[in-house]
């Protein structure tokens, strides 16, 4: 697509503001998720089911699983229509009600910041290590900045991807102020079909970006233009440091949350390269082309949703997969790049002995659960079909 087809396109959007809020804005009033007509969210979407299942034929035997779950479960599926709101203290259709939810999240965990490192901790009601004021002490995600020649390391993969700027400047733009739309066209994501995963997926918003904004403070990385002002990034650079990514974070909670609330393991569906994680790179690698973001930001980032997300599972008190503690040691990350299939490489190898930037143990504590987070969570889970991955 063209430069001058994306200004058209621009000038038809409304005038939603297009600062990147770093995982903080409502899924309320996106275009897929109401139902609302935008021509270059439309645009955004073609490029990106392009680059993410364009290839991939059509598994004839998982839609015959499927079917079978839909007539299963013709009578389990509950949406605004369908709900009981018995178990919640009132509809959540206000900001006041999930402000009461982000503040209980905020509460399940401590964060501690030291030179270059920043680990967070969960919690508990039984430990799995050392035990300090309820919070466990061995954190569910640590993280290790790396340095500033590391960094510069990473340059010229901005300047390498800067050739996909045209075909996915419609992508760019609308994620600027948008991630959820990309997940709700696969996923059936609106108002009244799922109003309890998007109010799940707000909360968990609002708690991970406060996280991601404090690491980010601590850190302070340099952003690529500060290297060269030959990266010339195609949108404004944000002031913040620069690792973890926001939006690969966020691309990744939204992605790990979506599986998890189905019953399955965001890790080995990472692992697997599933679709909700092909598109969470996508998005991701995204920043890397627009010449805001190095791939090490997106890995960081890629970690900590996923980590972020099963902690809010466990939170819940949800049956599924087990939290683990991850590591993420930006030093080690030795200038690679960052894609689906690195994800997948990384997930897959990060319990194993010889794991170095990505390390995933088994954590043998109990989170302490929330009870307003826990009843929501539930209502959301009623939303969806189990599909075990």
């Amino acid at each position: 697509m063209s430069v001058q087809s994306v200004q058209t396109l621009v000038s038809t959007q409304s005038t939603q503001s297009t600062q990147s809020t770093q995982s903080t804005q409502s899924t309320q009033g996106r275009g897929v998720v109401t139902g609302d007509s935008n021509p270059l969210l439309s645009a955004a979407l073609a490029t990106s089911h392009d680059g993410v299942v364009a290839t991939e034929a059509l598994d004839f035997d998982d839609i015959g699983l499927r079917s079978d779950r839909l007539k299963q479960a013709e009578d389990r599926l509950t949406g605004l229509l369908g709900s009981d709101d018995a178990q919640l203290p009132r509809l959540p259709d206000t900001p006041y009600f999930l402000q009461a939810v982000v503040a209980g999240l905020i509460q399940s965990t401590r964060i501690e910041l030291g030179e270059k490192q920043a680990s967070l901790h969960a919690r508990v009601i039984s430990k799995g290590g050392p035990l300090s004021d309820g919070f466990a002490g061995d954190p569910f995600v640590k993280m290790t900045c790396p340095s500033i020649d590391d960094f510069a390391e990473q340059v010229p993969y901005i300047q390498s991807y800067a050739d996909l700027r045209d075909e996915r400047l419609p992508e760019i733009i609308v994620q600027m102020g948008d991630i959820l739309s990309f997940f709700a066209v696969g996923d059936l994501l609106d108002t009244e079909r799922t109003p309890y995963t998007l109010k799940v997926l707000d909360a968990a918003a609002g708690y991970a970006g406060g996280i991601i904004q404090r690491i980010k403070l601590s850190f302070d990385g340099p952003r690529p233009v500060q290297f060269s002002p030959r990266v010339e990034p195609i949108i404004a650079t944000p002031t913040h440091g620069t690792l973890p990514s926001g939006h690969a974070t966020e691309a990744f909670l939204i992605a790990s949350l979506l599986t998890l609330l189905r019953g399955g393991d965001p890790a080995r569906a990472a692992a697997d390269v599933q679709q909700r994680f092909r598109l969470a790179a996508r998005i991701a690698v995204n920043r890397t082309v627009s010449g805001v973001h190095y791939p090490v930001d997106s890995a960081a980032g890629a970690v900590l949703g996923i980590g972020l997300a099963e902690h809010l599972a466990a939170t819940a008190g949800a049956r599924a997969a087990p939290a683990g503690n991850w590591a993420f040691d930006g030093t080690a990350w030795n200038n690679s790049d960052f894609h689906h299939g690195i994800v997948a490489d990384l997930i897959d190898a990060a319990d194993t002995e010889g794991a170095t930037s990505v390390v995933r143990s088994k954590d043998t504590s109990t989170r302490a659960t929330d009870d307003l987070w826990s009843r929501l969570w539930k209502k959301a889970a009623s939303e969806h079909l189990p599909e075990g991955g």
